[in-house]
């Protein structure tokens, strides 16, 4: 399905809204019509960002690493899900640690980076990323599926879901690292929310507004030479972009 994902920074939720998405809620048959699609809100991304200024990640006395206290964001998602997978973790043995905390950060970082671009987000953008954030361990894996088969259990919707202003909270005392120094195993080690309101794929509401509606005046820029003015900033970027599910860039 496409995800519309808040592009510049001057965004704040509630501050743009599509208008001609088919059915308004304000104006759809309660019998005959299906769910409402509009107006779509575009919401920001909660990135989860803090810094040492408020430590998430508790050590035990067994050296074994935990949630110190309920997260959310795409920092957290990163901490949750995904095995910095050491050249040495050979054959999906799954012995590479968790992310730290400063690359989890440094990884969301570069990927809200491709956001503000304009760029793709596919699972190979986010494996060149976090292999980059990992610098000791080289080859970090997303998925658990590209690089020998590690400890990793990212999905590209959660994340795209994540861009696009949905929740992703864990508890506190999720495990992320075993006392051996491997990342932790969990199934569902966070709660993805589910508030954002869908476009439906073929539906051709969204198509349309795409192609000429409020969805073609929100992806483009008007004068690409001085920018278009947006709570007060002017920018030769986008106000969102729209993506697929598999971080290609709906056009």
């Amino acid at each position: 399905m496409p995800y519309i994902i808040a592009r510049r920074p001057e965004i704040q939720n509630g501050s743009v809204q599509i208008t001609d998405l088919f059915p308004n809620d304000s104006q759809r048959n309660l019998v005959n019509d299906p769910k409402g699609q509009g107006p779509f809100y575009v919401r920001v991304a909660n990135m989860g960002i803090e810094g040492s200024q408020r430590p998430i990640i508790k050590t035990n006395a067994d050296n074994s690493l935990e949630f110190l206290r309920p997260c959310n964001g795409l920092v957290a998602y990163l901490l949750a899900n995904i095995e910095a997978n050491p050249a040495a973790d050979v054959n999906g043995a799954g012995t590479g640690p968790a992310l730290t905390l400063a690359q989890a950060e440094i990884a969301a970082q570069n990927i809200l980076a491709r956001v503000r671009a304009g760029s793709t987000l596919t699972v190979a953008n986010i494996n060149a990323i976090l292999s980059a954030a990992d610098v000791v361990n080289a080859a970090t894996d997303f998925d658990g599926l590209t690089v020998n088969n590690s400890n990793s259990a990212g999905s590209l919707t959660d994340v795209l879901a994540i861009l696009s202003g949905e929740s992703y909270t864990v508890n506190a005392g999720v495990k992320i690292q075993e006392v051996g120094g491997e990342k932790a195993i969990v199934v569902g080690a966070g709660t993805l929310g589910a508030t954002i309101r869908s476009l439906v794929p073929n539906d051709a509401s969204w198509k349309v507004s795409f192609s000429e509606g409020v969805l073609a005046g929100l992806t483009s820029v008007r004068d690409g030479v001085k920018g278009d003015l947006f709570a007060g900033v002017r920018s030769t970027s986008p106000l969102i972009t729209v993506y697929n599910n598999d971080g290609s860039i709906y056009s």
